[in-house]
């Protein structure tokens, strides 16, 4: 039996002849160099005569594919997408059966349009070559969206010409949490293209996250300004929500958030752009005088619809840019305040959602979290939240993922059923337990780290004392100094209104 991962649409064996590869040789295609190299390293088979080739129907998707193995094997597909995709499933075949390949037929397209995987370098930063890698492990599975999250509290991570101190001070902390060393890094312009280009070679959009109004601490240290009450502020070096966050009443505020996006634009020409929205404390806002301002101009009632307002502000200059925006939804009446056009990655529970969303579920998908809280079988049997789906999104927040090393083994094998369920609209625990032993052996052939089965599926013991070491992280949220600066700002923004009453 064929094991592939994630499962095609139909495999249908034809007889029962063997066809003995002893060379690889790819005929012409749409394919970029990159791809053809990965295939053929892959394999290790020497060069000889053309024995794949490749087809085009364009009247299939632009994922779509079909395979018919012979001493001839033909690819059809209409894009380089389904050319690729059926190069990732022949890797499978070939791993498993030593290169004596069974005369079958394959037709496959994906399930879902977007099929992602966030990577969080605002906390720790990942070098391009170590974002590459992402990359070439997302094509294996048939992951065609990279969400990267950029800008962060504790870090600012990618070069804006306008505003140079966001990377010249906002890309470096003076440490992390209750150490003493020093953490940073960003990416240059040239260092995005690469990156982008890179992702194209394998079929993968790159959707970037400017997360704003809150996780804004990095920006703010550069530009105190953009806050509501300006003082000196250092790039956070503790975890946790921050309570200082961007001032939606200044007009400052907007433009700085309109010129950041103007050069997102230019370096990441994809579809897609997060603007985040998540997790931002409503305290600055409901003292500022520039906020309440704001608020009552726009006959609003309360800060949470200043945020709707900003979010939606936002999310109609990225339309007039031709980008598709997503946000964090968070637990509020959100759906009647929020365009509908405005996207959410939604990582709680939900009810049917009339608008465009990724399902990025914590139960399953937050693949930072120990296998004790997410065990693998809760990634497999998770069925993906009711509405207007467009995919699903194994997300890696890196608070405690410094490296490629802890990154690899919090991701694998989770990602296997999450592509899975990306790719064929469903998984279970059943099903892809039956080819987990063909997984580990191919994610042992193209050298990635992962967790073995003890430890994907731990015991009852095992899970807790996992969790329990993950909750150390409370420790470094800094609740206590947020009570003392809330308290801080009340007595300045007091001061202010007497001198000046606004509010």
């Amino acid at each position: 039996m064929i094991k592939i991962i994630p499962q095609p649409k139909e495999i249908v064996i034809l007889n029962d002849d063997k066809i003995m590869l002893k060379h690889i040789a790819l005929g012409k295609s749409f394919l970029s160099k990159e791809a053809i190299d990965d295939f053929t390293s892959f394999c290790g088979f020497p060069k000889g005569e053309e024995n794949i080739v490749f087809k085009i129907n364009d009247k299939l998707s632009d994922e779509e594919y079909i395979i018919e193995t012979g001493k001839i094997t033909t690819i059809t597909a209409s894009s380089s997408a389904g050319q690729l995709y059926a190069l990732q499933t022949l890797k499978q075949i070939i791993l498993q059966t030593g290169g004596e390949l069974p005369v079958l037929r394959i037709y496959d397209k994906p399930f879902y349009k977007i099929r992602g995987f966030m990577l969080d370098v605002g906390r720790y930063f990942f070098v391009v070559s170590d974002v590459k890698k992402i990359i070439k492990r997302m094509a294996l599975h048939k992951l065609n969206v990279l969400h990267l999250h950029l800008t962060e509290d504790q870090g600012w991570r990618v070069e804006i010409d306008k505003y140079p101190l966001l990377t010249q001070i906002g890309s470096m902390r003076k440490k992390t949490n209750f150490n003493s060393k020093p953490h940073g890094g960003f990416y240059t312009k040239q260092d995005i293209k690469d990156i982008v280009n890179y992702a194209h070679a394998f079929c993968i959009q790159v959707m970037p996250e400017f997360d704003i109004p809150g996780h804004s601490r990095a920006a703010i240290a550069c530009y105190n300004s953009l806050t509501c009450f300006p003082r000196d502020l250092h790039v956070a070096d503790h975890w946790g929500v921050k309570h200082d966050v961007l001032c939606v009443g200044k007009e400052g505020t907007m433009q700085f958030v309109y010129d950041v996006l103007d050069e997102f634009f230019e370096m990441f020409p994809d579809e897609y752009i997060h603007i985040g929205g998540d997790e931002v404390p409503k305290h600055r806002w409901d003292l500022c005088p520039d906020c309440q301002a704001k608020r009552r101009e726009l006959g609003l009632e309360n800060s949470d619809e200043l945020q709707f307002w900003f979010m939606n502000q936002i999310k109609d200059y990225c339309k007039a840019h031709n980008r598709q925006a997503f946000m964090w939804s968070w637990d509020l009446e959100d759906d009647k305040l929020i365009d509908h056009d405005l996207g959410f990655t939604k990582c709680g529970e939900m009810n049917t959602l009339d608008r465009p969303f990724i399902d990025t579920s914590t139960k399953a998908y937050y693949i930072d979290l120990p296998y004790g809280r997410i065990r693998l079988k809760d990634s497999a049997n998770h069925k993906v939240y009711s509405g207007n789906a467009m995919g699903v999104e194994a997300t890696l927040w890196t608070e405690y993922v410094p490296d490629m090393k802890k990154a690899d083994y919090m991701s694998f094998p989770r990602i296997g059923c999450i592509s899975e369920t990306g790719w064929s609209g469903e998984c279970s625990w059943s099903s892809f337990s039956s080819k987990l032993d063909f997984y580990y052996s191919f994610l042992d052939k193209n050298n990635i780290r992962y967790a073995k089965p003890n430890a994907a599926n731990p015991n009852a013991l095992r899970g807790k004392l996992g969790i329990l070491w993950f909750e150390r992280r409370q420790l470094a949220w800094e609740g206590l100094k947020n009570i003392f600066d809330d308290r801080k700002i009340e007595r300045l923004a007091a001061k202010q209104n007497k001198k000046s009453p606004r509010l």
